[in-house]
């Protein structure tokens, strides 16, 4: 991003548009040009008194002459400047202050105040936070806490009780001079942040907020472009310096003030590291001329050597002759080794193409037995699923067999029922016969009776059939709910039965492991075999081993979180149970021991060289099983991070935590899965990881069966599986209660319809009866008298008792034979059961026997794996073995080409005898070499000395004589540069001291005084001189400071301030308490004189800061008073 940039010139005439009339004077225009910053040296301006004390002299000849040019000019100026004043006071466009907002600064929490564009006046008692505002506008600006006054650094400037405190300062940028508008827009806002441990920071946004920059060198840009000194002891006045300068201030004080206000003391100090530049520069110009001389001396004596020398070329020409066949022929000797490498190269390239075509094919043979093993894991898995299934057959089985048990039970009682019915049916066939014979008795009796006591007996037997008919249709209508019920409770006793005989045979499984772990506390070889203590012996006992075999892995691995036991078991697999060796064949060797103890395990072959991780680690956040596990030994860490990636692998117990990590946002840096523990079942889990093309997947970890092979806290592990088993426990309990409930329910229910159909029995004859007894009745009624009709009545319901009594033999017989089928039902599932177990048997046995062959397969796989990585092992050793040797070819072929380069910079390449050799050259070169050393003894040092010497010291000389041109012309330039800006300085100091002095004389006229500004550039002193009474003409310039009340002295020091900003160039002037010693009459005489001179600086904005009251100051459109 590109930076305007402004001449000096430039910004002094665009920092308002109002200002136009003031550029038209040539002195206006210099009083206000300001350097760059630049590094300041912290001491009094001065003129030297050495090389300018003549310029000095003839200064100080001539001042009374120059300082009533000057006076005359400036007096010119401003009489012109008051003649064109027209109109009110503008606003500028830029380059202004728009508001300061502070938080937690110095005793404000939160306070933002708004500048008015022309003047400010901020009002208030001591300890209000005036002075807070003016210290927070020169820290935001980049000025230096020390600056201030007011603190020896930043964190002194926070609020107490707070860690930060912040300043923000919005800056006006308007108009056609702006700052970067495209960027910043009408307003730059400058935020700076620091807390307290010292820590600062700035932020240059936008009219609308984004940030442009966050570096201070951009606001310094915004400041010099501005001109905003804020650095600048006189135009941010604190309320020390203030005081310092309107109270106390000596003379020299008030030169210093004056110098640095008006940016003098910084230009001295620039010529003065300029001066002592160029005396610099020509004490050096004398050394280097006496250099000049003694080289130019040596240059000569060198020549007249070298033309000696020239006499003696012939015995020259042969030492180099045989120097350039020594050369040669050690490039051909080096040559010569490297062709042998390079053959020695294509013998070791074809063996590891040889190599890599076995690999090749052990690849082959390890795909073949991977895909083996898959088969055989696959047919495992198969054979564990059929028995899953007759698993699942038998207790369908069985469930049928206690349905029918449970149906027989009610068909039993059933037929108990019909029992007794067909005994009731006796008996009322017995009474019926009776009645019959006592009818046939009565028969012979008079007939008699009343036609109304059978027409009662009627209706009475209509009403009771009417209810019994009611009852009967009312209690059919359960029937349905009933079944409804039945069949649930059945589906429910069905579900809750089924996994009883599984969490059994887990309760079992689990009591077997803790007897085990807690009887074999020593026995931790038993967890990999039942004959590794044998193997183990007969490994300790062979001596063929060229490393010993490491193994089993897990008795190398101690798990250092033991909740995570049973899933990492199940993820390491058969890796835990294999032993590492280092080669070929030390694995055959280890495999012959393996068969003749009867103990197959895995084989790996691998290399003791450590793998670093480091960099491929996830963050230290994560738990990995790497960082879970403590190794032992470093074969054992690199098979676990290339057979599992353990590195890799984090552990989160949460699934919900572990899904968010593994598939959120971002993926986790260097993690390739994650394992986490089943929230139903601590000793299961989950495997969440990546599918090839980056898609999520998550499968279920089993159990671990098996015994702990991972070296852990036994105690732990015996109370991890005590939990485990109490928690099995518990749920056997809890799904025994609930099968219980539930077989109750099924019978409830089965009891329940049980009732009902009896009752529906009982009503059924009960609404018969009544039909009957109905029947009877109107027979009775329409026979009544005919006696016989009784007896006709008698024997029809003997029949139908009769009837029932067949119906009723028919159900029982019924009855029996649903019992018969109930018990065959039960014995045929109870041989159906005994088959499924025959089944179960020979499956168990399939499935050992598939297990073995998975086992079998799997070493099988184990070895071709292995014998495939040793394969590639020693392909990346033949690699290594054919890097090393080609960065020794390489090397020898370098030195080839450097010592031909060497040789050629002798001489171009030369035929070296065959029958000569480096010795035999060297021989002779030495014989030659030692006539040349006799020759240069004579002449006091070797040919090569004699002309390297000749060329250096020509060359010295020439580069000495450059560089002694070079600096007199930089000596020289400098001087004359210095000689001109030094009588620009004078010209300077002595216009603006000449606009000071009017604008001062101006300024007390206001108020009828009278005086003077007396400086005195050599001694360093400005002094004023007042005269309160105007019409004392006659009593000289004035009276000194020091002779004037306080009121007339603070008002002279404010006439004083305000012809020195007269002469300064920057758009902001701040002032703070600077009528703190004042009366009321002088304080409003001052205030009057300040805002008449602001209005007079068309465009400049000034922030005043006064201990008095907001009713001293008039109000006025450009002014802005807060309290």
């Amino acid at each position: 991003m590109s930076r305007p940039k402004r001449s000096l010139a430039h910004r002094t005439q665009t920092s308002s548009p109002s200002r136009t009339p003031e550029r038209s004077d040539p002195d206006s225009d210099a009083s206000q040009v300001y350097p760059r910053k630049r590094q300041r040296i912290p001491e009094a301006p001065r003129i030297r008194e050495d090389d300018n004390t003549g310029r000095e002299d003839h200064d100080d000849e001539d001042g009374d002459e120059d300082d009533m040019l000057c006076e005359q000019q400036a007096t010119q100026a401003l009489a012109e400047k008051n003649l064109r004043r027209t109109g009110e006071n503008t606003p500028a466009e830029n380059g202004i202050l728009e508001s300061v907002q502070v938080i937690n600064f110095m005793c404000h929490e939160n306070f933002e105040y708004t500048l008015g564009p022309l003047i400010n006046f901020i009002c208030g008692k001591n300890g209000s936070g005036k002075s807070a505002i003016l210290t927070a506008l020169t820290l935001c600006l980049g000025a230096k806490a020390s600056s201030t006054n007011r603190g020896g650094s930043l964190k002194d400037f926070i609020k107490q009780g707070k860690d930060q405190a912040t300043i923000i300062v919005k800056i006006k940028n308007r108009g056609e001079a702006a700052y970067m508008p495209q960027e910043y827009g009408d307003t730059i806002i400058v935020e700076r942040s620091f807390n307290r441990s010292g820590a600062s920071s700035f932020k240059i946004k936008s009219e609308r907020g984004r940030i442009v920059s966050t570096k201070k060198a951009e606001l310094d840009e915004i400041c010099e472009f501005y001109t905003l000194q804020m650095d600048n002891p006189m135009n941010v006045l604190s309320q020390d310096l203030a005081r310092q300068f309107i109270s106390g201030s000596s003379s020299a004080e008030k030169y210093k003030f004056f110098v640095k206000g008006v940016h003098l003391e910084q230009l001295d100090q620039d010529y003065r590291i300029l001066e002592e530049t160029v005396e610099s520069i020509e004490e050096k110009l004398d050394i280097k001329a006496e250099d000049l001389k003694i080289l130019e001396d040596r240059k000569q004596k060198a020549r007249l050597k070298l033309e000696w020398l020239e006499k003696h070329n012939t015995l020259h020409e042969k030492v180099q002759n045989y120097r350039a066949q020594v050369a040669w022929a050690q490039v051909e000797a080096q040559e010569q080794r490297r062709d042998a490498l390079e053959t020695e190269l294509g013998k070791v390239r074809a063996n590891i193409a040889e190599a890599e075509r076995h690999a090749e094919s052990l690849d082959v043979t390890f795909q073949s037995k991977n895909t083996e093993h898959e088969k055989a894991l696959s047919k495992t898995q198969e054979i564990e699923s059929e028995l899953s299934q007759l698993r699942d057959e038998k207790g369908e089985a069985k469930n049928i067999f206690d349905s029918a048990k449970n149906e027989l039970h009610l068909d039993q009682a059933q037929q108990r029922q019909i029992r007794d019915a067909g005994k009731d049916a006796d008996k009322r066939i017995e009474k019926l016969r009776q009645d019959i014979e006592k009818e046939k008795e009565h028969l012979s009796a008079v007939n008699g009776g009343s036609h109304t006591r059978l027409q009662e007996q009627l209706e009475e037997q209509q009403r009771q059939s009417e209810d019994a008919r009611l009852q009967y249709e009312q209690h059919q209508q359960d029937h349905e709910r009933l079944e409804r019920n039945l069949r649930d409770a059945e589906e429910i006793a069905q579900i809750k039965q089924a996994p009883l005989p599984r969490h059994q045979d887990e309760i079992e499984r689990r009591q077997a492991n803790l007897k085990s772990l807690s009887s074999n506390k020593d026995q931790h070889d038993l967890a990999f075999s039942d004959k590794l203590p044998h193997l183990m012996k007969a490994i300790q006992n062979f001596r063929g081993f060229a490393s010993p075999p490491i193994g089993p892995i897990g008795k190398h691995v101690r798990l250092l979180r033991p909740e995570w036991s049973s899933q990492l078991e199940k993820a390491f697999g058969g890796t835990l149970n294999s032993f590492i060796v280092t080669s070929k064949k030390d694995q055959s060797a280890l495999l012959r021991l393996m068969r003749q103890v009867n103990c197959e395990l895995p084989i790996l072959i691998g290399n003791d060289h450590p793998i670093d991780v480091r960099a491929h680690e996830p963050d230290r956040k994560f738990d990995t099983v790497l960082r879970v596990l403590d190794i032992d030994n470093d074969l054992v860490l690199n098979q676990l991070v290339i057979q599992h990636g353990i590195e890799q692998t984090i552990l989160i117990a949460s699934l919900t935590d572990a899904t968010a990590v593994m598939y959120g946002s971002e993926r986790p840096r260097n993690v390739r899965r994650c394992y986490c523990i089943n929230s139903h079942n601590k000793r299961k889990g989950h495997h969440l990881a990546y599918m090839r093309n980056g898609e999520p997947t998550q499968d279920p970890i089993q159990e671990w069966t098996g015994k702990p092979r991972m070296k852990t806290d036994l105690e732990v592990q015996i109370r991890l599986q005590q939990e485990a088993l109490q928690e099995a426990k518990n749920v056997l309990t809890r799904l025994t209660e609930e099968s219980r409930k539930a077989l109750n329910d099924q019978e409830k229910a089965k009891q329940a319809i049980h009732r009902h159909q009896k009752r529906e029995r009982e009503l059924r004859q009960v609404q018969q009866k009544a039909e009957d007894l109905v029947s009877d009745a109107r027979d009775a009624l329409d026979s009544d008298n005919v006696e016989a009709g009784k007896l006709e009545g008698l024997k029809a319901t003997l029949e139908e008792v009769l009837e029932e009594k067949r119906i009723n033999d028919g159900s029982f017989e019924d009855s029996v034979t649903a019992v018969d089928q109930k018990k065959q039902i039960m014995k045929d599932e109870r041989e159906k059961c005994n088959a499924i177990d025959r089944r179960i048997e020979v499956c168990q046995g399939r499935c050992k026997a598939a297990e073995e062959d998975a086992h079998r397969k799997a070493t099988q796989r184990q070895v071709a794996l292995s014998e495939k990585n040793a394969e590639f092992q020693r392909i990346d050793d033949a690699k290594r073995d054919v890097e090393k040797l080609e960065q020794k070819w390489t090397r020898e072929s370098e030195r080839v080409v450097e010592w031909s380069g060497l040789a050629s910079q002798i001489s171009p390449r030369v035929d070296v005898d065959h029958r000569e050799t480096v010795d035999t050259l060297q021989a002779k070169l030495a014989q030659l070499e030692r006539d040349v050393k006799r020759l240069d003894q004579q002449m006091g040092s070797s040919r090569e000395q004699i002309i390297t010497e000749a060329a250096r010291t020509r060359d010295a000389y020439q580069v000495a004589n450059s560089q002694l041109d070079e600096l007199t012309e930089i000596a020289r330039t400098l001087k004359n540069s210095l000689t001109e800006r030094r009588s620009r300085w004078f010209k300077f100091r002595a216009n603006i001291s000449a606009r000071a002095k009017i604008q001062f004389e101006h300024l007390l006229s206001e108020r009828s005084f009278r005086g003077k500004v007396v400086t005195d550039h050599k001694k360093q002193l400005l002094n004023v001189q007042v005269e309160p009474d105007i019409t004392r003409r006659h009593s000289g310039g004035g009276r000194e400071a020091r002779t004037l009340s306080g009121g007339e002295k603070s008002f002279s020091q404010i006439c004083l301030l305000l012809a020195i900003w007269e002469a300064m160039g920057s758009p902001i002037r701040c002032l703070d308490e600077f009528d703190v010693f004042m009366d009321s009459v002088n304080r409003k005489a001052s205030i009057d004189l300040l805002m008449d001179a602001a209005r007079q600086s068309v465009g400049r904005q000034f922030i005043l800061i006064t201990p008095g009251s907001k009713s001293d100051i008039k109000k006025h459109p450009d002014v802005s008073v807060r309290e």
